[in-house]
């Protein structure tokens, strides 16, 4: 009796069918966001949660679910530009995706936040530091470099914190889908074979010659993993990604935590810790999924990671304190049915008329 794997698909008949897990492993990882920010931002004992303590100093939770989003964001992306590549199409494209979700997150969490958690209450909204927060972060501060610390707050909203501390992934996000752009209007060869090659220099660039390219190293990180987001695209037709794959990744990052075990503080490094995420990611997303057919559907995750900060502060300020994971619990029940409001009144209807406009 012989025993043979299942082949699995291509990465990109995964992504042309429609009928693959992506939109669940970016749930997930939208997810794992959550948990990193409630054990961070409880009042009973602020720490680590357990994988950012085993995966200190070079990663943790929060930075490994946002550097999955990154691969994936890469792909897709990159996807969008090659099929239709033309600027003011993909523009139109990303601010649909982007904005209307955002601003409508902005204008509820601010709302509230200045009307119940403030100093003022109801009479802050008369001044003009919640609506230059609402429609500064709305335009992603015009992806600026360095944006002022007054701006990510409002003086006397929950103490005066940061309302929204993730958004400064979007900012970056948009920064990259500017890359794609130019990297697209630059092709002097076929389009796929250009990305290939851009994507390659670029990676091998930012990696060389970090301070020039950007600036602090999650930064390069982050870069990096889109880059090898658009690098996977271009390689689609062809890549399969299953089991195995994940199995011999596995088996490398055994070989290099028995190095970095002897030799640094950490038994696992940036590179072994990516490697694992982006094949877990690849396998789970091109994986045909029956059972979830509803969330294969509809895509929470950016609902889910553009609300869980502000409610994550506003729950702690109005609910006694609490640990980590009741914290946590409580927050989940405010911020799902926020995110799914988000996709069916927001964001899926502002895509489906630029699609319409589109076709017209």
């Amino acid at each position: 009796m012989s025993f043979k794997l299942k082949v699995p698909r291509t990465l990109g008949n995964a992504i042309d069918s429609h009928d693959n897990g992506f939109n669940l492993v970016r749930l997930a990882c939208a997810l794992l966001v959550v948990v990193y920010h409630a054990f961070q931002l409880n009042l009973v004992a602020p720490r680590p949660d357990p994988l950012s303590a085993l995966a200190a100093p070079n990663a943790d939770l929060g930075s490994i679910a946002v550097g999955i989003f990154f691969i994936i964001s890469g792909m897709f992306i990159t996807q969008s530009w090659m099929r239709d590549p033309h600027l003011l199409r993909f523009a139109l494209r990303r601010v649909a995706r982007i904005v209307p979700g955002l601003l409508a997150c902005l204008l509820v969490t601010v709302i509230i936040a200045v009307a119940f958690f403030s100093d003022q209450g109801w009479r802050g909204l008369l001044g003009a530091e919640p609506w230059r927060f609402i429609f500064g972060n709305t335009v992603l501060h015009w992806l600026q470099y360095n944006i002022p610390p007054q701006e990510l707050a409002i003086p006397g909203v929950l103490g005066g914190q940061y309302l929204n501390g993730p958004l400064w992934t979007l900012y970056w996000e948009g920064r990259m889908y500017v890359m794609v752009a130019l990297i697209g209007l630059s092709a002097a060869m076929p389009m796929r074979t250009w990305v290939r090659g851009a994507a390659i220099f670029l990676l091998l660039a930012a990696n060389l010659f970090p301070t020039v390219l950007s600036g602090y190293i999650w930064e390069v990180r982050m870069w990096s993993l889109f880059l090898t987001g658009m690098l996977l695209q271009t390689l689609a037709p062809n890549l399969r990604i299953g089991l195995r794959h994940v199995a011999c990744a596995a088996v490398l990052i055994a070989l290099n935590w028995t190095r970095s075990e002897a030799l640094t503080p950490s038994p696992l490094t940036w590179f072994g810790i990516a490697l694992a995420m982006g094949a877990v990611a690849l396998w789970l997303g091109t994986a045909r999924v029956e059972k979830f057919a509803h969330l294969r559907r509809h895509d929470y995750s950016y609902g889910v990671y553009i609300y869980h900060w502000p409610v994550l502060l506003m729950v702690r300020a109005a609910l006694p304190p609490m640990d980590a994971l009741p914290l946590l619990a409580a927050s989940l029940l405010v911020i799902m049915p926020l995110a799914m409001l988000s996709w069916h009144f927001v964001e899926r209807p502002a895509m489906a008329a630029v699609r319409r406009r589109l076709k017209r």
